[in-house]
């Protein structure tokens, strides 16, 4: 059986209202008072299911990254498909601007335990170097580094603008980029 229903629509406003508090200031500024107050719970019931609101941003990035790894998982099943290179890629952008009022009120957020661009990083990284292999030419850690530091650079400004995005579209910016870097316009 799953959750009760009340726990589950408890954690959902508490996570919405810090959601909201995120987007409205910075995390030090923000109080379990105010949480409290936005998501019109007692303290009791809120510290029945979090320490505090360090343990409350972990489990809502917790929240974000497991799905983030469902999704990146999905990827390598897709990869085989030879008529769809960017179909899976597609897949995650798409859930990932669904997401988008989460990623955004996480990403600044850096305390004890959390530092949501540093892990989003960290997966990305990893992802590269499962995907490609720790040998090859050049040097795969470095390589996964630097696509780990473009990918998350495009995906924080993608998700600001709240615009659609595809791999392709990405694939051609990596493109012209490549070729401005190189000289050869």
């Amino acid at each position: 059986m799953g959750e009760d229903l009340r726990v589950v629509k408890t954690k959902r406003a508490v996570e919405g209202a810090m959601e909201k508090l995120l987007a409205e200031r910075p995390f030090d500024a923000i109080t379990v008072q105010a949480i409290l107050d936005e998501a019109l719970v007692n303290r009791k019931t809120f510290y029945s299911h979090y320490r505090d609101k360090y343990d409350l941003v972990r489990k809502m990035a917790d929240g974000f990254f497991a799905d983030i790894a469902a999704l990146v998982e999905a990827r390598k099943r897709y990869d085989v498909v030879p008529d769809s290179p960017f179909g899976a890629m597609d897949a995650l952008y798409g859930s990932l601007l669904a997401k988008r009022r989460l990623a955004l009120a996480l990403w600044d957020v850096k305390c004890e335990g959390l530092d949501f661009s540093g892990e989003l990083a960290s997966i990305v990284e990893g992802a590269y170097l499962s995907h490609f292999g720790k040998t090859g030419a050049g040097d795969p850690v470095l390589q996964a580094k630097l696509a780990s530091a473009m990918v998350v650079a495009m995906l924080h400004y993608r998700l600001e603008a709240g615009e659609p995005f595809t791999a392709a579209d990405i694939h051609a910016e990596l493109d012209v980029l490549h070729r401005r870097v190189s000289g050869s316009r």
